[in-house]
């Protein structure tokens, strides 16, 4: 596999008198975490805010494996992307559409550029109690209600695996931290969080520039704003072995993958009280069951949902599951399926709507994930 900078790391210099503190010395540290590949920025190591070597190859490569003009890495997760992004794209002050269910990063954003907000209201699924897809009329209306927007953002796919494809005349940033593995969408600007569904570790993303729209000396500035001046290499060095898997093995690693899902799919047809959802996004399993706490059950099988709300139960999946996991997912959900069914399941009441007035928002937010407005916090 092309790892440059796991070489470098494996070639650190004996006598380390830099940071971190810890200095390697697995005698007193012991070996269960990765101290031998934590280092700082020396020699042959690069540096994130100006990357020139290793960095900005692992970037480069990023950019062609994704089909983008430009990679960015993120150590601050899409989390960080989404501030340094929305300051690049938004001038101080400025107005900005923004989807009702982005994630609190995006607000969080518009609070320091201190944005006027025009807020975009998805389709909501009752039966599900999710969000479905932002509508093309309702982006047009926006813009035509607001000519002065600046910047449009909106997640897509969704924490569930809903996908929105739209056009924008005005700058579109697409927070895709869940779609790592799917093609890039068509927009100027998107973060993925390659931690979600390809093998990086937790806290890694990268930022995608897809037009000319996109200022790079100035996003590049809000990087180094929002980025840790002491980024981690282990994390950094866990970007670069999942480039190279994706490099020397997707076609075949995807493929087996949506062999896994597909068979998921297929024997969800023979249920009789359990739902699976079916988004744009097959990777994410959204299962409706017919009584509460279905996920205790899951767990007395040593199984771990991604996510639960209420009845429904969400697994995400990705290359790195074996077939072992999938077959034991799927008899859990059979001997599940074969309980009584509970009280017939009431729509999901809608979440309440928000208004420019909410902004700058002091609002409550679902826990993450999926980390997104509930409502506007009770005054005094």
């Amino acid at each position: 596999m092309n790892r440059p900078l796991n070489q470098a790391l494996q070639s650190l210099p004996p006598i380390p008198f830099h940071m971190p503190g810890h200095k390697r010395n697995l005698a007193l540290l012991g070996d269960d975490l990765p101290w031998a590949a934590d280092a700082t920025e020396i020699a042959g190591l690069d540096h994130l805010q100006q990357p020139t070597g290793v960095l900005r190859g692992l970037a480069q490569r990023a950019a062609v494996l994704w089909g983008s003009r430009a990679a960015y890495l993120s150590v601050n997760g899409s989390t960080g992307a989404i501030l340094a992004g929305v300051r690049a794209l938004a001038p101080p002050g400025g107005e900005a559409i923004i989807a009702r269910n982005c994630h609190m990063s995006v607000w969080h954003a518009a609070e320091l550029c201190g944005l006027r907000l025009v807020v975009l209201e998805p389709e909501w699924l009752p039966a599900w109690g999710i969000y479905g897809a932002v509508a093309q009329e309702a982006l047009d209306r926006a813009l035509a209600e607001h000519p002065g927007a600046a910047l449009c953002v909106i997640t897509s796919p969704t924490y569930e695996g809903v996908v929105s494809r739209l056009r924008c005349p005005i700058p579109l940033f697409v927070d895709a931290a869940h779609g790592a593995h799917l093609p890039l969408p068509v927009c100027d600007l998107v973060t993925i969080s390659t931690h979600k569904t390809l093998p990086a570790l937790t806290q890694t993303a990268l930022l995608h520039v897809m037009s000319d729209r996109v200022d790079l000396p100035r996003l590049e500035h809000q990087l180094r704003v929002f980025q840790s001046s002491s980024p981690s290499y282990v994390l950094m060095a866990s970007v670069e072995r999942c480039v190279a898997l994706l490099e020397e093995r997707r076609e075949a690693l995807f493929a087996a993958w949506r062999r896994r899902l597909e068979a998921v799919g297929s024997h969800a047809g023979q249920w009789r009280n359990l739902r699976l959802f079916l988004p744009d996004d097959r990777s994410k399993l959204l299962v409706q069951t017919h009584f509460d706490h279905a996920d205790e059950a899951l767990r007395a099988r040593g199984i771990e949902p991604e996510y639960t709300q209420g009845r429904n139960l969400l697994f995400l999946t990705s290359p790195c599951d074996t077939d072992d996991m999938m077959r034991r997912l799927i008899e859990a959900l059979d001997e599940i399926d074969r309980r009584p069914p509970g009280l017939p399941l009431p729509p999901f009441p809608r979440p309440p709507m928000l208004s420019a007035s909410d902004f700058p928002l002091s609002a409550e937010y679902i826990p993450c994930p999926p980390g997104i407005p509930l409502m506007r916090a009770q005054e005094g």
